[in-house]
């Protein structure tokens, strides 16, 4: 028993399955039939929102056009199974067992054939049904076959109805292969065109690239006419009016919502002519306005996948086909459900990069513009500085002047180095943490940086008493790295070394070979030392140390910040092992050479001391 006639409803036709899909449910339906003994035989696919859909038909070949894509309430179709008997995996329901209540449910629904009955009781009735539920490995019911009006027109009897059930068997697993392929193939295509966009590097760092390549690939694997991606997060992403719909914007307001609805419910929404599938709130409000949205843009029906991650909507996806295109099937919707989770992360994932480059971009500028000021207040602050100490010096060594304004004069000279040493540090603390001046490297001697250095601190050290010794290894010591922060780097070290040691200390300077093929260059005081807090602190500019000793000594607190910053500007590192009260080490650690700038063997040279202050 076939249903159809006037009281049918069509859903979407051919809405299920491609040409191949229902060419072999046709096929499958046309064996049913002969191997049963049946004329007419017919397979209804489960559809969502408990719908039955028509997907072959065989036997009635002048009304099967009309048919396929009609559809019935499952719910009509259980009513009318209770009223049945099961043999094997078939069902039979004769005419006499149907109720009044039953009949009144499918009346409108059913097709009655068209055959002579005699009114004998073995004689096949226009109201009997043989159906067999077909269900998949999990239980779920996932198709309908029918065999309607046997060739002998005579009802069979409980023996021949199991062997029909045995006979069949293997028919009814393949629908069951046949509706799970064609999801299966579906979901492929989609995910094949999604993981090509996921790949794409400049869709993964831009939203508006993002969408336009998501755009230019899913037409093509959803089989869509047109296509439009709207998304929430980005309000200055181009987002154009792809399917001409001109929405309005209370409308789209709605839209939105009904998506972060669908998306709270994994659900797709189909709008078409009269009826929004999916949200009973867009329907009953603005069901009228698509109707007549897709009548002017010539459209069958728009499918609204929402796109988001975790439980974040972001947008949506709405995909159209016009008029006499290929309507969609149960596949589509779910991979355009799995593709809206897909192109969520990506769009989420493109959203914070762009919102990292963004940051990072704010940074860059906001470190050049502290780099610009920094170099503007040391040339600005250094011409007036170099009045003032000129003046300074003159009052300091005239005659003209008495001595208390003599002793002012120097404490203004006093100050006005000082500031200049503070200006100096601060120029070079900039000019060495701009990364865009990167270091001048080049293959470069560390030993005679370091000779320089002391020959340089002598006239500071004997002041104070200090014998300064290099010590260890004095060969060729070849870096790459450039002279002029190293040998900045080397005197910060030394010239701290000095400052915070007492009178009779010994200071150690030397270079040392790693087992990695790096070099170090090492300076050992027996100074004051530092306290471990203060340690932590040490590399932050104008830090200045807690302890009281070293507060007494004059420092602008930038020399190790210097350090640092060149240390990391040539690959190194820098460490510091330091015990209050007791001396402090520092040790500058240079990369290995790579193989192509090996230095040839080294030529020892002599060791050597310098005493200072005897």
């Amino acid at each position: 028993m076939e249903k159809g006639g006037a009281g049918e409803r069509r859903t979407r036709d051919l809405s299920w399955g491609d040409a191949r899909a229902r060419a072999l449910m046709h096929a499958l339906a046309r064996d049913a039939a002969s191997r049963a003994g049946f004329r007419v035989c017919a397979i209804e696919v489960v559809r969502p929102k408990g719908l039955l859909e028509f997907v072959a038909i065989y036997g009635d070949m002048t009304n099967a056009e009309d048919r396929l894509g009609t559809a019935s309430r499952l719910s009509d179709m259980q009513a009318v199974f209770t009223d049945g008997e099961a043999f094997g995996n078939f069902l039979w329901i004769p005419d006499e067992n149907l109720t009044d209540a039953t009949r009144d449910r499918i009346d409108g629904v059913v097709v009655v054939p068209d055959i002579p009955t005699t009114g004998e009781p073995d004689d096949w009735h226009p109201m009997d049904m043989l159906v067999a539920q077909i269900a998949d490995e999990r239980g779920d019911l996932r198709a309908l076959l029918y065999l309607d009006v046997p060739s002998d027109l005579r009802r069979p009897d409980k023996a021949r109805l199991l062997e029909i059930s045995d006979e069949l068997a293997m028919t009814l697993r393949s629908i069951v292969t046949v509706v799970e392929r064609e999801e299966y193939a579906d979901h492929m295509r989609v995910i094949r065109a999604t993981r090509r966009l996921a790949r794409s590097n400049p869709a993964r760092h831009d939203v508006g690239h993002l969408l336009r390549e998501a755009r230019s690939t899913l037409l093509g694997a959803l089989s869509v006419d047109e296509l439009e991606i709207h998304v929430f997060i980005e309000p200055d992403a181009e987002t154009p009016d792809s399917l001409g719909l001109q929405i309005a914007p209370d409308v789209r307001r709605a839209l939105d919502e009904a998506a972060a609805r669908a998306w709270a419910e994994q659900r797709v929404l189909i709008i078409e002519p009269g009826r929004i599938w999916g949200d009973p709130e867009l329907d009953t409000s603005h069901a009228d306005w698509f109707t007549e949205a897709l009548r002017t843009a010539g459209f069958e029906a728009v499918v609204v996948a929402p796109v988001g991650v975790d439980d974040e909507v972001l947008g949506m996806l709405m995909c159209a086909r016009r008029t006499g295109s290929r309507r969609w099937t149960d596949g589509e919707g779910v991979a355009a459900l799995e593709l809206g989770h897909d192109l969520g992360r990506a769009i989420a994932n493109a959203h914070a990069t762009q919102r990292e480059r963004r940051l990072l971009t704010e940074l860059r500028e906001l470190e050049e513009s502290r780099h610009r000021f920094l170099r503007e207040l040391t040339h600005e602050i250094n011409n007036p500085m170099t009045v003032i100490a000129a003046n300074a010096e003159f009052l300091a060594t005239s005659d003209f002047v008495d001595e208390r304004d003599r002793r002012r004069a120097q404490a203004i000279l006093r100050g006005s180095e000082r500031l200049g040493d503070l200006l100096q540090g601060l120029a070079m603390l900039s000019r060495v943490s701009d990364p865009q001046h990167p270091p001048t490297m080049r293959r470069i001697d560390l030993l005679p940086i370091v000779e320089e250095t002391l020959a340089s601190m002598t006239a500071v050290a004997e002041r104070r008493g200090i014998t300064l010794h290099l010590v260890g290894d004095t060969r060729e010591a070849i870096v790459l790295a450039d002279p002029r922060e190293i040998a900045s780097a080397v005197t910060n070290l030394v010239d701290n070394a000095v400052k915070y040691s007492d009178q009779d200390d010994e200071i150690w300077l030397g270079i040392e070979r790693r087992h990695d093929g790096g070099l170090t260059f090492a300076c050992k005081d027996e100074g004051i030392g530092i306290s471990e807090d203060d340690q932590e602190k040490l590399f932050t500019p104008l830090f200045r140390s807690t302890n009281e000793e070293a507060l007494l000594r004059p420092g602008t607190g930038l020399g190790l910040g210097i350090v640092r910053e060149i240390m990391q500007r040539h690959g190194g590192s820098v460490e510091v092992d330091s015990t209050l009260g007791r001396g402090t080490s520092v040790r500058l650690n240079f990369r290995p050479l790579p193989p192509e700038a090996t230095p040839r063997t080294p030529t020892p040279r002599g060791a050597s001391s310098w005493r200072t202050g005897d």
